[in-house]
């Protein structure tokens, strides 16, 4: 047999595991070795040496086999020893001669495979016990009576751990299985720092005292021992003293607790769910004994009003009233006896300790209780019910008198027939009781009704609808009268039977009063009809400070406002007052106090969508005989338009000047075609910039054309003929079908256009821009209109003209709008009156709108509207440069608050003032 030399490291540590146990092979009364895989003495007690009489520092770490007076048998025993390694067995009995055959002995050899923990099938050592053959203790096939400790360390179920000086100088094979560390990991280290820093003192001084008292402890200790990877192994520790070459040591039995910590924990966990489940219960519980009270929950001694001490072992009948006694310990011997619990519950009446009643509803069960028969009883107290069973009486002895004296009449409807009838019935009909009942139901309708009402009384008993159905019906009195009453129908049981229950009002004063109601209605409907037609808007208001609404007209929805919104004083008039007028029209309205009755105004207010609107006011004073102001009857008319064309007007008398734009070109391209569609016949257009590389007309605004229109219209190429017939130089005026019939191929949709401009605007002699004007229903535009289109585009040409110059300036504005983009606080810029000139992606974020909602509104619109009162000032202030900062909370679209504090300053764009506006979120 091939024999392998086990490396330096691994011969060091197994020899110096096996010292270990030399004590115990030491206390054996016969002869031991341990052989390694390759039949190497690497452990002997000193019966072994003087057996055989070798030297023991000549022959350890020598074969086995070769040993003196042994050569006879080599091939024998090295057979046995090779199939114990090699597997083929795992315990070995051989018997054999040793010395000279004269004076030899035979001697009878057990070998036994030492195998690892965690494979059975890997072959560590060799344990070699030697007896003479003539020992009568010792039959052939059986081992010694005597288990070898050396095995039982090694193979045990528990870890064993040797410490001298709290140093691990062993550790058997299960410590290592149990921790995942090697031999080389356990060899020399400190035991203490297997262990989490709580349980390393306590360890330490277990030990020292140990040591000290020479003697093993009797009780154990927990702890939790880090493993290799990391993980807790919780354990059981016993400690041992040992001696070991007159030094003394410590043995650590270490046993494996997980598990049972485990069973202990679902142990534990499962007696805290019923102990809580029977503690936290809603009823009382207690279990009973021969009559005795031997456990009462939390909740029978909150009932009871008794403490547990004073409830432990009374007889339960002394908390129950007397005359119960009877019936509850017949309850309790039928329960020991059948030995099962009772189907039905009872009601009895236990005495509580401050000596009141309390009704309750038992359930008894049969139990086990400490070996014993017990009975368990629920207690639940119903004295809620008991009290509500007696309002309940109470309310049928009051509804009783309801019926019979209410207001109203009431009928049971079975079967078709009466079955009861209310006296208020009995004088709506003028039939008395004797003889209303038990006739058909229908013989108390008009002719009209009968098949109807019995119709839907039939259907809600079929479908059971206990909801009530309400309708109108006539009916038919003693005297022939037909009386209109109301029905209030619904299904009940009567007798243990399905019936209608109907409630019968008279309305012959409601129907007189609907019928005169009609007629006004009739009237206002008129009036309401002329309102809504009219652009003017009737206003009442209160003689008070932002001037309540009393009322106001439908047609406040022109503006974007509900009427109910003002009525109900959600919003006052003066929320919706442009801040920059409203100081001048409340001194103005200060002659309301005097003698003046008729005033007028022209005034901004701001639409619920932020739009600026200007408005002629037209009041009236109305005052008591004391000449106080009751209140001001008012009516509105939006003049925007007029305000317009005095703008465009104004233009139009100035050459010189040209259009100041208001945010970003898109607005001024918009404004250009605003000013120019006001023109006498004009209702729609088109603005066309010219691209200087590539000569393609794009649109860039337009205005009163349908959306599948403007996307046959929004561009062309320079070599179209669109663009050859637009781009002549000079203005062209004609009708829409002659200048489409100019252009073969595919035609735009039919917009059905009938006067049509084609204007060319310059610059310096070069064409910039085309605008496009046409109207839906005129057929020509007058040769003055004319001169004003041409004025508009000349103004116009200059403006287009220097926007392209300034392309760099642009582009710096746009590298400054990247920056005001990628901050993380709202930036607003607004114009002189409040408008949103720029707001940036954030703040759009933040508020929930697009940039396009919110471009060109009022900056009111994102304050709270209970907020506007305060707000209107502020603004105003901040836009005159009296005030830097506010602290007014923002309203997202999604009706949300958001604290803000915000700071302004004055600049300037384009020569005009404007409030540049930082808000930072409050958090």
């Amino acid at each position: 047999m091939g024999r392998t030399e086990p490396c330096q490291q691994e011969k060091d540590l197994l020899s110096e595991e096996l010292c270990i146990f030399s004590e115990m092979l030491e206390a054996l009364p016969e002869p031991l070795a341990v052989l390694d895989t390759g039949l190497h003495i690497i452990c002997a007690n000193k019966r072994f040496y003087s057996f055989f009489r070798p030297v023991p520092e000549e022959e350890q770490g020598n074969a086995f086999p070769d040993m003196t007076g042994m050569h006879r048998n080599l091939t024998e025993m090295q057979t046995l020893l090779e199939n114990i390694v090699n597997g083929n067995t795992a315990d070995g009995r051989l018997s054999i001669n040793f010395g000279p055959a004269a004076a030899g002995k035979d001697i009878l050899v057990h070998a036994q495979a030492l195998t690892h923990p965690t494979n059975t099938k890997d072959v560590r050592n060799i344990l070699l016990r030697i007896k003479e053959a003539a020992t009568p203790s010792v039959s052939h096939g059986q081992g010694p009576a005597d288990m070898n400790y050396l095995s039982l360390v090694e193979q045990g179920n528990d870890g064993i751990v040797i410490l001298q000086d709290e140093t691990c100088i062993f550790a058997n094979s299960m410590f290592r299985v149990m921790t995942g560390y090697s031999p080389v990991e356990t060899s020399g280290k400190k035991f203490t720092d297997y262990l989490p820093e709580e349980y390393k003192r306590m360890i330490s001084k277990r030990l020292k005292k140990v040591l000290k008292d020479r003697r093993s402890p009797g009780r154990n200790n927990e702890v939790e021992i880090i493993t290799n990877n990391g993980d807790m192994l919780q354990a059981e520790i016993s400690f041992a003293y040992i001696t070991y070459q007159e030094k003394p040591l410590v043995m650590l039995n270490i046993r494996d607790i997980r598990e049972r910590k485990l069973a202990e924990a679902e142990l534990k966990a499962s007696r805290e769910k019923y102990s809580t489940l029977v503690e936290e219960s809603n009823d009382g519980i207690a279990i009973i004994h021969e009559g005795a009270l031997k456990f009462t929950n939390r909740k029978f001694s909150e009932l009871t009003g008794y403490s547990r001490e004073e409830l432990a072992n009374r007889q339960l009948t002394d908390y129950v009233s007397e005359i119960y006694h009877r019936m509850l310990s017949g309850r309790l011997r039928k329960v020991l006896k059948d030995m099962r619990s009772l189907r039905h519950s009872n009601e009895v009446e236990f005495t509580t300790k401050s000596g009141s009643l309390l009704p309750a509803e038992i359930g008894l069960s049969f139990i086990s209780h400490e070996g014993k028969p017990s009975v368990m009883m629920n207690v639940r107290d119903i004295s809620e019910r008991k009290r509500a069973d007696a309002e309940l009486r109470d309310s049928e002895r009051k509804y009783s008198t309801l019926v019979e004296k209410g207001n109203d009449g009431i009928i049971i409807v079975q079967d078709d027939v009466l079955v009861f009838a209310n006296m208020k019935f009995c004088e709506i009909s003028g039939f008395s009781k004797e003889e209303l009942l038990r006739r058909p139901f229908e013989d108390f309708l008009t002719a009209d009704y009968k098949r109807v009402v019995m119709k839907r009384f039939r259907r809600s008993l079929e479908k059971n609808r206990d909801t009530p159905l309400k309708y109108e019906v006539e009916l038919l009195s003693k005297e022939g009268v037909h009386t209109p009453a109301e029905i209030n129908s619904s299904v009940i049981e009567h007798s243990g039977k399905p019936a209608v229950m109907a409630i019968i009002r008279d309305i012959t004063h409601l129907k007189n009063k609907e019928k005169r109601l009609l007629e006004l209605i009739e009237v206002l409907k008129i009036m309401e009809s002329v309102i809504k037609s009219s652009p003017a808007v009737i206003f009442f208001w209160k003689p008070e400070d932002y001037w309540p609404v009393e009322f106001v007209s439908e047609n406040i929805s022109q503006f974007g406002f509900n009427a109910e919104d003002f009525i109900s004083g959600k919003l006052q008039y003066g929320d919706i007052v442009h801040p920059s007028d409203i100081g001048r029209l409340s001194m103005e309205t200060e002659q309301w106090t005097r003698d003046v009755e008729n005033l007028s105004y022209e005034y901004r207010i701001i639409t619920s969508s932020g739009e600026v609107r200007w408005v002629d006011e037209r009041s009236v004073v109305k005052r008591d005989l004391d000449g106080n102001v009751q209140y001001v009857q008012g009516i509105v008319v939006d003049i925007t338009e007029r305000k317009n064309v005095k703008n465009f007007m104004h233009i139009v008398s100035g050459p010189g000047e040209i259009f100041t734009p208001v945010g970003d070109p898109g607005d001024m391209f918009y404004q250009l075609l605003e000013f120019a569609t006001q023109t006498e016949n004009l209702d729609s257009g088109a603005l066309y910039l010219i691209d200087e590389a590539t000569g393609d007309l794009n649109l860039v605004a337009h205005k009163g054309f349908s959306p599948e229109f403007i996307r046959s219209i929004r561009h062309y190429s320079s070599g179209s003929i669109h663009k050859r017939v637009m781009m002549t130089g000079y203005p062209l005026y004609t009708r829409y079908y002659e200048l489409n019939s100019m252009i073969p191929g595919n035609k735009p949709v039919n917009e059905r256009l009938e006067a049509t401009a084609i204007i060319p605007v310059k610059y310096e002699e070069k064409l910039v821009a085309i605008l496009m004007l046409a109207s839906h229903t005129s057929f020509e535009i007058p040769f003055n209109s004319r001169s004003t289109l041409e004025t508009i585009a000349a103004q116009a040409g200059p403006l287009i003209g220097r926007m392209r110059e300034q392309v760099d300036v642009h582009k710096d504005m746009r590298n400054l709008r990247i920056i005001f983009e990628t901050i993380e606080e709202m930036i607003f810029v607004i114009d002189s009156d409040g408008c949103i000139l720029y707001i940036n992606p954030f703040a759009c974020k933040c508020l929930d709108y697009t940039g396009e909602e919110v471009k060109g509104t009022n900056i009111l619109k994102l304050h709270p509207q209970n907020k506007l009162l305060e707000a209107a000032p502020v603004i105003a202030a901040m836009i005159s440069g009296s005030l830097t900062s506010h602290s007014i909370p923002f309203e997202a679209k999604s009706k949300r608050i958001i604290p803000a504090e915000t700071r302004c300053t004055l600049g300037q764009i384009d020569e005009k003032k404007v409030v540049i506006c930082l808000s930072r979120i409050e958090l």
